[in-house]
Protein backbone atom coordinates (compact mmCIF):
# COMPACT_ATOMS: atom_id res chain seq x y z
CA UNK A 1 0.00 0.00 0.00
CA UNK A 2 2.80 2.30 0.74
CA UNK A 3 4.37 2.07 -2.39
CA UNK A 4 1.07 3.00 -4.27
CA UNK A 5 1.01 5.74 -2.34
CA UNK A 6 4.86 6.69 -3.64
CA UNK A 7 4.12 5.78 -6.78
CA UNK A 8 0.91 8.21 -7.28
CA UNK A 9 3.31 10.93 -5.88
CA UNK A 10 5.77 10.63 -8.37
CA UNK A 11 3.65 10.29 -11.32
CA UNK A 12 3.31 13.15 -13.87
CA UNK A 13 1.78 13.51 -16.92
CA UNK A 14 3.88 14.47 -19.94
CA UNK A 15 2.85 17.11 -22.05
CA UNK A 16 4.22 17.63 -25.90
CA UNK A 17 3.12 20.43 -27.81
CA UNK A 18 3.40 21.28 -31.10
CA UNK A 19 2.35 21.95 -34.74
CA UNK A 20 3.58 18.84 -36.26
CA UNK A 21 2.91 20.00 -39.61
CA UNK A 22 3.89 17.55 -40.58
CA UNK A 23 4.80 15.10 -37.74
CA UNK A 24 8.98 13.74 -38.33
CA UNK A 25 11.39 11.62 -37.10
CA UNK A 26 12.37 14.35 -34.44
CA UNK A 27 8.97 14.23 -33.02
CA UNK A 28 9.24 10.54 -32.85
CA UNK A 29 12.35 10.44 -31.27
CA UNK A 30 11.64 13.24 -28.91
CA UNK A 31 7.94 11.08 -27.57
CA UNK A 32 9.60 7.94 -27.06
CA UNK A 33 12.52 9.56 -25.03
CA UNK A 34 10.00 11.80 -23.08
CA UNK A 35 8.05 8.30 -22.42
CA UNK A 36 11.16 6.91 -20.96
CA UNK A 37 11.14 9.56 -17.80
CA UNK A 38 7.07 9.62 -17.55
CA UNK A 39 4.34 6.69 -17.75
CA UNK A 40 1.76 8.79 -20.35
CA UNK A 41 2.31 11.63 -22.53
CA UNK A 42 -0.95 13.72 -23.71
CA UNK A 43 0.22 15.37 -27.26
CA UNK A 44 -1.14 18.93 -28.18
CA UNK A 45 -1.78 19.77 -31.80
CA UNK A 46 -1.44 23.60 -31.96
CA UNK A 47 -3.17 25.97 -34.42
CA UNK A 48 -6.13 23.54 -35.21
CA UNK A 49 -8.35 26.83 -35.91
CA UNK A 50 -5.61 26.84 -39.58
CA UNK A 51 -5.37 23.99 -41.98
CA UNK A 52 -4.67 23.81 -45.82
CA UNK A 53 -2.36 27.55 -45.99
CA UNK A 54 1.67 27.57 -46.41
CA UNK A 55 2.41 26.93 -42.56
CA UNK A 56 -0.15 24.71 -41.84
CA UNK A 57 -1.21 22.56 -44.78
CA UNK A 58 -2.86 19.85 -42.69
CA UNK A 59 -6.32 20.00 -40.70
CA UNK A 60 -6.12 18.23 -36.88
CA UNK A 61 -7.42 15.56 -37.96
CA UNK A 62 -5.28 14.70 -40.80
CA UNK A 63 -2.64 14.96 -38.25
CA UNK A 64 -4.20 13.34 -35.22
CA UNK A 65 -4.42 10.21 -37.83
CA UNK A 66 -0.68 10.90 -39.03
CA UNK A 67 0.63 10.46 -35.17
CA UNK A 68 -1.74 7.85 -34.35
CA UNK A 69 -0.75 5.81 -37.21
CA UNK A 70 3.03 6.08 -36.15
CA UNK A 71 2.32 5.51 -32.73
CA UNK A 72 0.59 2.56 -32.82
CA UNK A 73 3.19 0.85 -35.46
CA UNK A 74 5.78 1.72 -32.55
CA UNK A 75 3.92 0.23 -30.15
CA UNK A 76 3.16 2.99 -27.99
CA UNK A 77 -0.13 3.06 -26.09
CA UNK A 78 -0.15 5.60 -23.93
CA UNK A 79 -0.95 8.36 -25.06
CA UNK A 80 -4.16 10.87 -26.20
CA UNK A 81 -4.15 13.33 -28.68
CA UNK A 82 -5.41 16.98 -28.13
CA UNK A 83 -6.09 20.11 -30.35
CA UNK A 84 -5.62 23.52 -29.15
CA UNK A 85 -6.64 26.59 -30.75
CA UNK A 86 -4.29 29.95 -30.64
CA UNK A 87 -5.70 32.46 -28.28
CA UNK A 88 -4.60 35.86 -28.00
CA UNK A 89 -3.04 35.53 -23.85
CA UNK A 90 -0.22 32.78 -23.53
CA UNK A 91 -1.47 32.10 -19.42
CA UNK A 92 -4.91 31.52 -21.15
CA UNK A 93 -3.72 29.42 -23.73
CA UNK A 94 -0.95 27.21 -21.26
CA UNK A 95 -4.28 26.92 -18.84
CA UNK A 96 -6.49 26.02 -21.57
CA UNK A 97 -4.08 22.95 -22.15
CA UNK A 98 -4.21 21.96 -18.44
CA UNK A 99 -8.36 22.10 -18.32
CA UNK A 100 -8.94 20.22 -21.66
CA UNK A 101 -6.12 17.64 -19.98
CA UNK A 102 -7.94 17.80 -16.96
CA UNK A 103 -4.69 18.04 -14.89
CA UNK A 104 -3.42 20.72 -12.12
CA UNK A 105 -0.49 22.32 -12.91
CA UNK A 106 1.46 20.32 -10.19
CA UNK A 107 0.41 16.99 -11.71
CA UNK A 108 1.85 17.94 -15.55
CA UNK A 109 5.15 18.47 -17.09
CA UNK A 110 5.84 20.33 -20.47
CA UNK A 111 8.78 18.77 -21.92
CA UNK A 112 9.88 21.75 -25.10
CA UNK A 113 12.79 23.39 -26.91
CA UNK A 114 10.42 25.97 -27.50
CA UNK A 115 11.30 28.98 -26.01
CA UNK A 116 7.38 30.58 -26.00
CA UNK A 117 5.43 27.60 -24.98
CA UNK A 118 8.32 27.23 -22.09
CA UNK A 119 7.53 30.73 -20.84
CA UNK A 120 3.33 30.06 -21.47
CA UNK A 121 3.79 27.23 -18.69
CA UNK A 122 5.99 28.93 -16.12
CA UNK A 123 3.82 31.64 -16.22
CA UNK A 124 1.33 29.43 -14.59
CA UNK A 125 3.74 27.83 -12.90
CA UNK A 126 3.64 24.69 -14.85
CA UNK A 127 6.99 22.40 -14.36
CA UNK A 128 8.61 22.61 -17.89
CA UNK A 129 11.85 20.47 -18.80
CA UNK A 130 13.96 20.56 -22.36
CA UNK A 131 14.07 17.12 -24.28
CA UNK A 132 17.27 16.70 -26.48
CA UNK A 133 17.06 17.80 -29.55
CA UNK A 134 16.65 14.81 -31.80
CA UNK A 135 17.52 14.54 -35.82
CA UNK A 136 19.40 18.10 -35.75
CA UNK A 137 18.24 19.76 -39.09
CA UNK A 138 15.30 18.13 -39.42
CA UNK A 139 11.99 20.31 -38.98
CA UNK A 140 8.93 20.71 -40.48
CA UNK A 141 9.41 24.37 -41.89
CA UNK A 142 12.40 22.42 -43.94
CA UNK A 143 10.27 19.06 -45.04
CA UNK A 144 7.64 21.86 -46.20
CA UNK A 145 10.23 23.54 -48.06
CA UNK A 146 11.44 20.45 -49.72
CA UNK A 147 8.16 19.35 -50.46
CA UNK A 148 7.62 22.14 -52.56
CA UNK A 149 11.07 22.27 -54.27
CA UNK A 150 10.95 18.90 -55.21
CA UNK A 151 13.87 18.04 -52.92
CA UNK A 152 14.39 14.74 -50.96
CA UNK A 153 12.39 14.73 -47.89
CA UNK A 154 10.97 11.00 -47.70
CA UNK A 155 13.93 9.62 -45.18
CA UNK A 156 12.82 12.69 -42.68
CA UNK A 157 9.66 11.25 -41.45
CA UNK A 158 8.40 7.62 -40.45
CA UNK A 159 7.33 5.59 -43.12
CA UNK A 160 3.47 5.52 -41.97
CA UNK A 161 3.85 9.49 -42.11
CA UNK A 162 4.96 9.10 -45.24
CA UNK A 163 2.57 6.29 -46.38
CA UNK A 164 -0.42 8.58 -45.04
CA UNK A 165 1.26 11.80 -46.55
CA UNK A 166 0.83 9.96 -49.81
CA UNK A 167 -2.68 8.92 -49.39
CA UNK A 168 -3.89 12.35 -48.65
CA UNK A 169 -1.93 14.01 -51.69
CA UNK A 170 -0.03 15.89 -48.96
CA UNK A 171 3.07 16.62 -51.46
CA UNK A 172 1.05 18.35 -54.22
CA UNK A 173 -0.83 20.09 -51.39
CA UNK A 174 1.72 21.46 -50.24
CA UNK A 175 3.50 22.21 -53.57
CA UNK A 176 -0.27 24.02 -54.63
CA UNK A 177 0.32 26.48 -51.44
CA UNK A 178 3.60 27.61 -52.31
CA UNK A 179 3.15 28.40 -55.25
CA UNK A 180 -0.23 29.68 -54.77
CA UNK A 181 0.84 33.06 -54.41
Amino acid sequence: MISLFFDRMNYMTAIFVGRFQPFHKGHLAAIKWILKKEKKIFIFLGSTQESFTKENPFSFKERERMIKKTLVRQKIKNFKIYGIRNLPSDKSWAKNILKRAKLKPEDAVVFTRNSWTKKCFLAIEVKVKPHPMFAKGISATKIRRKLAEGKKWENLVPRTTLQFLREIKGEKRIKDLFYAD
